[in-house]
């Protein structure tokens, strides 16, 4: 979601060298986007618990030899935040959550209520607003590369992803944020024998035994689900979906990384809320997010899940309601009924 604003700050800077500092688990986004010159990975700096001061100082020099003029902050920690201070940049603009932007130069306000969300996307763009920068259209991005291109699966009228899992990230676990599962083993059954889908499972290693369980029982013809969980690297999932039809998964970086390349998403929210996660621009036809919390505010807000005393959130999705969705955005003309 930071890749709209890395656009617009390559536009308003052609000449600039553009230095993206993030940690080895995210890298593989910095690495495919054209508007960047340089990764530095920070390892684990950042994530609670897995770095120490050493790390810290460590990176602190780093980025101190390569004298930057202007950092945009893009973390809200006040550690991380303080360290392009630490690294001597004049000009340090980042978003301002809860005061703990204290050592930018530039401070955006960034909401503390639930009741007053803003898209995470729009609260980096923000940062260039706040340098007075021309926004126009920005879409989040993510460039393939020929050979990860070239070890995808071959082109197919009507291939559908659907990713049942995600909600784990370093240091967080967040399985409330998966639609139940038999769900899932419904939708692809209409998709195969109704719209005559061939449908690509995806995810990491820790997906693939919870995709075998969707597939336990369905009855579907032989080769029109695969199973690709824990076999792609980002890249290579970014170019599968650059040949599929559609994308359908819960609030997830494959459901982002599905928008960066441009096609289709239905994304399926609870804890957390579409206002702040959605599939980016909003405002897309071909974005569709579903979500009917009972109090209409998150229970996932300010990076921390809050007391839930009413977890009814992912049921109240139904699979009609995504199967309309689906409908809308897969043209009458596409789909091509199976026989049972």
């Amino acid at each position: 979601m930071t890749t709209p604003l890395l656009e617009i700050i390559r536009h308003a800077y052609p000449q600039a060298t553009i230095t993206y500092v993030v940690g080895t688990w995210s890298k593989v986004v910095a690495e495919h986007q054209p508007a960047v010159n340089r990764v530095i990975d920070s390892g684990t700096v950042g994530i609670a618990g897995h770095y120490n001061f050493s790390d810290y100082m460590k990176l602190v020099r780093v980025l101190r030899r390569q004298r930057f003029e202007l950092a945009f902050v893009l973390d809200r920690s006040p550690i991380l935040t303080l360290l392009s201070w630490l690294a001597g940049v004049p000009r340090r603009v980042g978003p301002d959550s809860l005061g703990r932007g204290f050592s930018l130069t530039d401070r955006v306000t960034v909401s503390s209520s639930p009741a007053h969300l803003q898209h995470q996307a729009e609260i980096y763009l923000d940062l260039a607003r706040k340098l007075g920068l021309a926004i126009d259209h920005p879409r989040m991005r993510f460039e393939t590369s020929k050979e990860e291109r070239q070890a995808a699966l071959p082109p197919s009228p009507m291939r559908v992803a659907l990713f049942p899992g995600g909600g784990s990230n370093p240091g967080m676990e967040l399985t409330a944020k998966r639609w139940p599962l038999e769900r899932y083993r419904e939708l692809a059954r209409r998709l195969v024998h109704e719209l005559g889908a061939e449908i690509i499972l995806i995810g990491g290693p820790d997906d693939a035994a919870l995709n075998e369980q969707l597939l336990e029982g369905l009855d579907v013809p032989m080769g029109a689900i695969t199973n690709l969980a824990g076999k792609t690297s980002i890249g290579q999932l970014a170019a599968q979906f650059e040949r599929c039809t559609l994308f359908i998964g819960n609030d997830s970086s494959p459901m982002h990384l599905a928008a960066a390349v441009g096609i289709p998403v239905i994304a399926i929210f609870g804890p957390t809320s579409p206002r702040e996660y959605g599939p980016y621009p909003p405002g897309d036809p071909r974005h569709i997010a579903l979500w009917h919390h009972p109090t209409g505010q998150p229970c996932f807000f300010l990076g921390k899940m809050q007391t839930c005393t009413n977890c009814t959130c992912m049921q109240a999705v139904t699979i009609e309601e995504v199967w309309s969705a689906v409908r809308s955005l897969i043209p009458s003309s596409q789909s091509k009924e199976v026989p049972r």
